[in-house]
């Protein structure tokens, strides 16, 4: 199908979301009130609905872009904003690490960013082994290097940037207890990963953000790139700050294409449970 048509039924899919799974939509609920408290209540309801449909397209989307676009997703990309940051970057042949938020969506940006030699991303495998198998598949076509998030992977990692090639981390996933740090996010503690800037201090290599917008009515996507400032290179504290700074700034592209379904605030120092089920 087209992406238009990808588009409809996950739109309509997410509507019946939205209706039938209270869960999903108390998650959803949860994230935008905490993080958007100046909304009004139908405000956030509203955008709690559009981001529904917005993930829901962003699967829907896979069928489309890994069989459709696999070799010319040139075709897909309708602007490219900040094109000047990641050249810069790459100019400097220092290598270029590069944070890609849970955003819009990633399998394009990753089809795009293949062209370049030895590109690599961490990845979290998926408990079932098939799936795994299937996503190595699909993502390796543009000739990605797909790299596990465990030990041996962090070893590999620091290979793929010695060697000046470009290594791609989503950053805001939740990351187990003992491997992070607590950092404001939207206005909220949110418990976040310190590996990222682990690898920014260490490596000092470049560091950029991106992320693939959609557009509406299947038009495509446009990408984003923005520079972080070097306060990702400082101490622990105040790098995670920084790249949490820096996401905000790219979720302000489109709130609406954050992964706001995603429990983002359930590790709380306090012990407090923000998306516990009222009784």
């Amino acid at each position: 199908m087209s992406l238009k048509t990808a588009h409809k039924w996950a739109g309509f899919i997410g509507r019946l979301i939205w209706h039938w799974s209270e869960k999903q939509r108390r998650i959803t609920l949860t994230n935008i009130r905490l993080c958007y408290p100046e909304l009004s209540e139908e405000a956030q309801t509203n955008l709690a609905k559009s981001s529904l449909s917005e993930t829901i397209k962003s699967m829907f989307e896979l069928g489309v872009i890994w069989k459709k676009y696999a070799n010319n997703v040139d075709d897909l990309i309708q602007n490219i904003h900040g094109i000047e940051v990641l050249e810069n970057a790459l100019a400097k042949q220092q290598g270029l690490l590069l944070a890609a938020p849970h955003f819009g969506n990633w399998e394009v940006l990753n089809l795009w960013l293949s062209r370049h030699q030895g590109f690599s991303f961490l990845y979290k495998p998926p408990s079932e082994p098939k799936i795994e198998q299937l996503l190595l598949k699909y993502r390796g076509q543009g000739g990605a290097n797909q790299i596990t998030a465990d030990a041996k992977g962090v070893r590999k990692i620091f290979a793929v940037l010695k060697a000046k090639n470009i290594l791609a981390i989503l950053p805001d996933q939740q990351p187990k207890n003992g491997q992070g740090v607590y950092a404001p996010f939207m206005g909220q503690s949110a418990y976040t990963m310190t590996l990222f800037s682990k690898i920014a201090s260490k490596t000092k290599v470049p560091v950029v953000f991106a992320v693939a917008e959609r557009l509406p009515d299947g038009k495509g996507f446009d990408l984003h790139f923005k520079q972080a400032d070097d306060g990702i290179y400082q101490d622990m504290e105040q790098s995670v700050l920084t790249m949490n700074q820096t996401i905000e700034q790219m979720v302000a592209i489109n709130p609406s294409q954050y992964q706001w379904t995603y429990k983002r605030f359930s590790i709380q120092a306090d012990g407090s449970k923000p998306y516990q089920k009222q009784k």
